[in-house]
């Protein structure tokens, strides 16, 4: 497995919410030292957003990710801003989608997070623009997969806290419960069971990504193909609309009877299957991916050290999956990402019916306008069925408007 296999799938979507202190602890389910309290914004597709400061600079923006190898991530433009001294630039693959991408090495960094210090870091330094017009926002920077490692991290998506404990003191009190937790090269594995539609079981290992965005479950190439998931008479579709560090990612979308982790049963949720011919979604070494849609359903602990995963299912886990009900995609651009623009439009779907194209430019939707929208909303709202949007749009400078009614499409 790559070391810089970074599990980000384009789609980190945020809508601008400032935090100032640490604000309040929600009630834990561990008794020990806690290291740290800290805030997190939890857009409606998942991802956690936190904010840190590096070597003392102004607070800036991170994603909590799970599935970056590196302790930590900078962006290649806050690290010229700071003066970073670079070194070791190489291009690799690895990340997801097939393509590859530059990457330079800076240490002896200090990060502060809600008052947790960390001193003499070292950080992988990217270039993260081309997933910001996803994110619909700025994004400045990861934490990785070694603050699952350093300490017990509980992870309470709807109070929307982090809360770090020392592992020498903690002790869990809660009813959930535990998975056994697999650790390798810094990465974090569980197994889960996937039912297809004609019944048969896959069993998988699978990495536990809380920076895979939008999605639920995702089936690496060679295990889609080798149980021939999705088979030829399951309803799919093919997304190319999510991305990596590696560029575009080709998906099929298709429902499974159920996943489970643990005893925890999800039914008919959305599974993606990967078709790339090379990054991490076709790699050998492991299964697959889960992402937040499932992520979100349960206050999590990661225990590593104990080599367990707790499980605590909170109100949404009753909630149905669910996929884009439009069949548009758009990415975001200019300033404060309010300029979106149409990436990928499905055939057979509401709007390639409507007559969108790829390229598109929204300007409103039912007389809003798209300067006072966020990316996140606009996923949300496009998200629900039955719905009836006017749309206002531009298409080579020409304006034009557009009905589109919503309904699922998996």
């Amino acid at each position: 497995m790559k070391k810089v296999a970074l599990r980000i799938f384009a789609v980190l979507l945020l809508t601008a919410l400032v935090f100032s202190g640490l604000g309040s602890a929600p009630k834990s389910s561990g008794v020990g030292k806690s290291v740290a309290t800290i805030p997190v914004e939890v857009p409606s597709y998942g991802l956690l957003f936190l904010k840190a400061r590096v070597n003392g600079s102004a607070q800036r923006w991170f994603a909590l990710d799970s599935g970056a190898s590196f302790p930590f991530v900078i962006d290649a433009r806050l690290a010229s801003t700071l003066g970073l001294k670079l070194y070791g630039q190489v291009t690799l693959g690895g990340g997801a989608g097939s393509g590859s991408y530059e990457v330079a090495h800076t240490n002896g960094l200090s990060f502060d997070i809600a008052g947790l210090a960390f001193q003499n870091q070292h950080a992988a330094v990217i270039a993260l623009d081309s997933l910001e017009t996803l994110a619909g926002r700025s994004l400045d920077g990861l934490v990785g997969s070694d603050l699952f490692t350093r300490y017990v991290v509980e992870i309470d998506y709807v109070s929307e806290m982090v809360t770090l404990y020392d592992p020498q003191t903690y002790r869990y009190s809660g009813r959930g419960e535990s998975v056994p937790l697999i650790t390798r090269d810094n990465y974090l594995f569980v197994r889960a069971d996937i039912e297809a539609p004609d019944g048969r079981k896959l069993t998988g290992r699978f990495l536990i990504d809380t920076g895979g965005g939008f999605v639920s479950a995702v089936l690496n190439a060679p295990f889609a193909r080798a149980n021939n998931f999705p088979a030829a008479t399951q309803k799919s579709l093919l997304d190319r609309s999510l991305s990596g560090l590696g560029g575009e990612t080709a998906l099929f979308v298709t429902r499974a009877k159920s996943f489970t982790l643990g005893s925890f049963v999800i039914q008919e949720p959305v599974i993606y299957a990967s078709q790339d011919k090379g990054g991490a979604l076709a790699s050998l070494s492991y299964d697959g991916v889960i992402g937040v849609e499932v992520l979100r359903r349960f206050k999590l602990i990661f225990d590593a050290s104990r080599r367990r995963l707790i499980l605590e299912p909170n109100a949404r886990f009753v909630e149905r999956v669910e996929y884009d009900m439009s069949g548009v995609r758009f990415r975001a651009g200019g300033d404060n990402f309010r300029v979106f623009t149409a990436y990928q439009v499905l055939e057979n779907s509401p709007a390639a019916e409507a007559g969108l194209r790829k390229g598109d430019v929204l300007t409103n939707i039912d007389g809003k306008a798209t300067a006072d929208l966020s990316l996140d909303r606009l996923y949300e709202l496009l998200k629900q069925p039955g719905r009836e949007y006017n749309l206002s749009i531009t298409r080579a400078g020409k304006p034009l408007s557009v009905k589109v009614k919503t309904r699922r499409l998996i």
